[in-house]
């Protein structure tokens, strides 16, 4: 749906003292959390949750359920300080992006709630998957949700993330495809390799847009 996150500042001295390992279920409220806090303000989902005293909430009810799918279909990785989960990325393999008919049934509880919380905004969010699940690539992974918490932002938590992925993205030499919203992001994935072979995708004329990024296979800087 959307990468998003915060560029990172650009030198440290020291890596961030967090460890990468996969999600737990235990984890994933607080995931969820981690990701609605650190997207709550991309251009996307401002557009689609206006109300901004409601927008954090609807997301972690949405992300609830995206990881819920992804820890079964997919790979949910985070870094983690001690007991606490700092950044997440949520990964689909090649084909297995969008959900299936049975994969939504399965999710019919969650939705239900998703759309008693997000109420009047349930059609803009269901538009915004959909123009997103057009493009994704059947034989690319696809970079679904990306996050760091707000306050533990431009320490290297997300290059920590991303590093791990795409050292074992090349390693089987399989192509990554992502969107962000926040025109800001750009270049921070250019400098792992991604590139903008799409046209921006408007979710109103105007804008926000979406804004579509592929990362071939067994190519780009996996070590930045």
């Amino acid at each position: 749906m959307d990468a998003g996150g915060t560029p990172e500042a650009p030198a440290r001295r020291e890596p961030p003292p967090d460890v990468v390992e996969p999600l737990r279920a235990a984890d994933r409220t607080a995931a969820a959390a981690v990701l609605a806090a650190a997207l709550a303000d991309d251009p996307g989902y401002t557009h689609l949750f206006p109300v901004a005293r409601r927008r954090e909430r609807e997301l972690r009810e949405v992300y609830r359920m995206t990881l819920a799918d992804g820890m079964r279909h997919g790979r949910v990785l985070v870094t983690k300080l001690g007991d606490e989960v700092t950044g997440v990325l949520a990964l689909y393999p090649p084909a297995t992006y969008p959900m299936t008919g049975r994969r939504w049934l399965r999710q019919a509880a969650r939705l239900a709630r998703i759309a008693l919380f997000t109420r009047e905004h349930s059609g803009g969010i269901i538009r915004f998957g959909e123009l997103t699940s057009q493009g994704v690539p059947c034989d690319a992974w696809y970079v679904e949700a990306f996050g760091v918490r707000p306050d533990l932002q431009r320490a290297g938590r997300g290059s920590l993330l991303l590093r791990r992925f795409l050292e074992d993205l090349d390693r089987t030499g399989v192509p990554s495809y992502l969107e962000t919203t926040k025109a800001d992001n750009l270049n921070y994935y250019r400098a792992r390799g991604y590139t903008e072979e799409h046209e921006p995708v408007p979710l109103a004329p105007g804008g926000p847009f979406i804004y579509p990024m592929t990362r071939p296979a067994a190519g780009g800087d996996a070590t930045a």
